[in-house]
């Protein structure tokens, strides 16, 4: 009976390590497009009980904005943003200590999410979408210019957060006996990945940039829209298409009446889906008393996912159909991050294992009847397990193409068949964004005029 009570026991606190199951939950619910209001009162009312805010409010806030409830969408990124703020953003380096022996003792989700930093600054794009959406353009303004302060913020976390994580797991007693050589072993395990994912030392997310840019010159700031579309320009400068804009963008910076000039069609594809997480399980040498003890570890992968239409293809009134350009790749944004967070995750996973497997053989000395031995290997497997909580539903790439309003739209997928037609007001500057998560399923369009 006491051996069945520690094994449930076991078995309760671990039963969602990986929250694969989850994922799996959001990715039906968003693709169903049924928009169930009990679902996302359920999802609210686990926000207001302060369960994982960030996993939960991301995914939610997206499945609200996939509805149209712009409103609602908001209300779930703003609880994101708050748990940023307050519960990642102001630890305590004592909390953050305390944290990381928890981790490392059992694993990374018996904390709440704390999200990564190409996901913060795509919560305030999708806010000021959302504030587009909704026309009120002022808070817009607001997410937008919150979204290219995290970009900012996002380079400082590079530069000193990750060294000292690194330099604080190279401090604990276990760490030049067991994790120096499997480290460099594990490293090459990767080394394949970022080939096919290209990962660069790049943090900010050019895409952040450009929706911003569009924003500011839909809001009439046509100053702030040029500098910042000049930042996207000095990366993409021999992009036909970025080069068309910038052109456009200088010349309504510098006039003296811009109201007089032509009005546009911003068209923004985001297209398929994001990586997802995956973990895979190595066995390992580990050195106790002089003796070597293999132990499995898991540790995290990316998994590419698939894109949809490999392009849209769109015209006005007097043009020809124009295709979009593929700019701006989530993957690789995804990948440079995972590539630049991966070796304190790897440190991490080891000294875990490290840690476990020296309690395991301890017990195994000591306990004559084998119940506690039995207990303490249970836990080992169930809690070696990689935390696979990530947001679904960002985009593959982001394409753009920019037409004169002429009063008039049509959009169609590379398949020749239509998604969009519209007569448009020909006096506004028009932003139309498009989301295809897959070929299977129909597009979502969003449309916003000022």
């Amino acid at each position: 009976m006491y051996q069945k009570l520690i094994i449930l026991s076991f078995l309760f606190l671990t039963a969602c390590s990986t929250y694969q199951e989850k994922n799996i939950t959001y990715q039906k619910v968003l693709f169903s497009n049924n928009c169930n209001d009990t679902f996302l009162k359920e999802q609210m009312q686990e926000l207001n009980q302060n369960k994982d805010v960030i996993f939960v409010g991301l995914n939610s806030g997206y499945i609200a904005r996939d509805c149209m409830k712009f409103k609602l969408s908001n209300e779930f990124f703003d609880k994101v943003e708050h748990s940023y703020k307050y519960d990642v953003d102001l630890q305590s380096f004592s909390t953050k200590s305390t944290q990381f022996i928890g981790k490392t003792l059992i694993n990374d989700t018996i904390s709440d999410y704390e999200g990564s930093w190409y996901e913060r600054t795509m919560v305030n794009v999708y806010k000021g979408l959302n504030f587009m959406s909704l026309k009120d353009f002022e808070n817009a303004r607001v997410e937008f210019n919150r979204a290219l302060m995290r970009q900012e913020k996002a380079k400082e976390y590079f530069e000193n957060e990750i060294k000292q994580q690194i330099e604080q797991a190279k401090k604990n007693e276990n760490y030049k006996q067991n994790i120096k050589e499997n480290l460099q072993v594990i490293e090459k395990q990767y080394n394949h990945l970022f080939d096919d994912f290209n990962a660069q030392k790049n943090y900010t997310n050019p895409y952040v940039t450009y929706i911003s840019s569009v924003f500011f010159f839909m809001d009439k700031d046509y100053k702030k829209a040029y500098d910042l579309l000049k930042e996207v320009y000095i990366i993409f400068n021999k992009n036909e298409e970025i080069d068309k804009e910038f052109k456009i963008f200088e010349k309504y910076s510098n006039s003296l009446t811009p109201s007089k000039l032509k009005k546009y069609i911003f068209i923004v594809y985001e297209n398929g889906l994001s990586p997802s997480l995956d973990s895979f399980d190595l066995t390992l040498p580990f050195i106790f008393e002089n003796k070597v003890v293999n132990t499995s570890i898991s540790f995290p992968t990316l998994k590419k996912r698939n894109a949809s239409f490999e392009y849209l293809k769109a015209k006005n009134l007097n043009d020809d159909f124009k295709k979009t350009q593929n700019l701006f790749n989530f993957d690789q944004v995804v990948a440079s991050e995972f590539q630049a967070t991966l070796t304190p995750k790897i440190i991490k996973a080891l000294l875990s294992g490290a840690i476990k497997t020296g309690i395991n053989l301890t017990i195994a000395k000591n306990d004559s009847s084998g119940v506690l031995n039995l207990a303490s290997n249970i836990f080992t497997i169930l809690t070696t397990k990689s935390d696979l909580r990530f947001w679904n539903f960002l985009p593959k790439n982001a394409q753009i193409i920019m037409l004169e309003n002429d009063g008039f739209i049509e959009i169609y997928n590379d398949n020749n068949m239509e998604i969009f037609h519209q007569d448009l007001d020909k006096n506004k500057n028009i932003l139309i964004l498009i989301r295809s998560f897959s070929k299977e399923f129909p597009a979502r369009i969003y449309k916003m005029e000022h």
